[in-house]
C-alpha cells in the first residue's frame, strides 16, 4: 500500500464515519463519567450528613425525614441560628439546618462591602456557597450577609 492509497483511505467516507462514531462514543463516555462523579459526590455528602446528624444537631431520635430528598451539599440559605466561630448553623426554609465552616480563604460580603466572620450573628440572613465536607458540614467559599427584613406592621 503506497502513500496515495493511504491518503485516499483516510479521505474516504467510511473512515470519516468510523472516526466520528469513535469521537461521539468518547464524548458520551466522558459525560457519563462526569454524571457518575457528581452523583457520587452528592450521595457521599448525604451519607456523611446523615452519619453526623447527632453530632451536629443533637438527639438522633428526632431525626427528620427529608421531604425533598437529599439536601443541597454545595451551600445553604436562610437564617443564622447559632454562631461558634469558625462554624455557624443556618436554618433554611424547607431544608434541614446546616453547619457551615468558615475557612481562611472564605470571602464574606455584606451588602457591597467586605465583611468579616464577626458580622455573622444569630438572626442574620445569609447565603452560603461552598463545597461539602466529609463531616456533613458545608465548607464555605462565599458568604453573603443580607440586612434583616424590616418588621411587618401589625394589621
Amino acid at each position: 500500500m503506497d502513500s496515495k492509497d493511504v491518503l485516499a483511505f483516510t479521505k474516504s467516507h467510511r473512515f470519516v464515519s468510523v472516526l466520528a462514531v469513535i469521537g461521539f462514543l468518547i464524548i458520551a463516555l466522558v459525560v457519563f463519567e462526569a454524571g457518575v462523579a457528581v452523583g457520587f459526590h452528592k450521595a457521599s455528602f448525604a451519607s456523611h450528613w446523615q452519619d453526623n446528624y447527632a453530632r451536629n444537631f443533637g438527639d438522633p431520635r428526632r431525626m427528620i425525614v427529608l421531604p425533598g430528598g437529599v439536601p443541597n451539599p454545595n451551600g445553604a440559605a436562610g437564617t443564622v441560628e447559632s454562631v461558634a466561630l469558625p462554624t455557624f448553623v443556618v436554618d433554611g426554609k424547607g431544608e434541614p439546618e446546616k453547619t457551615v465552616v468558615i475557612g481562611g480563604d472564605t470571602l464574606i460580603r455584606e451588602g457591597n462591602a467586605a465583611g468579616a466572620p464577626g458580622d455573622i450573628v444569630p438572626g442574620a440572613m445569609v447565603v452560603v456557597i461552598g463545597s461539602p465536607a466529609d463531616d456533613g458540614a458545608v465548607q464555605a467559599q462565599l458568604i453573603r450577609i443580607f440586612p434583616a427584613a424590616p418588621a411587618q406592621p401589625a394589621p
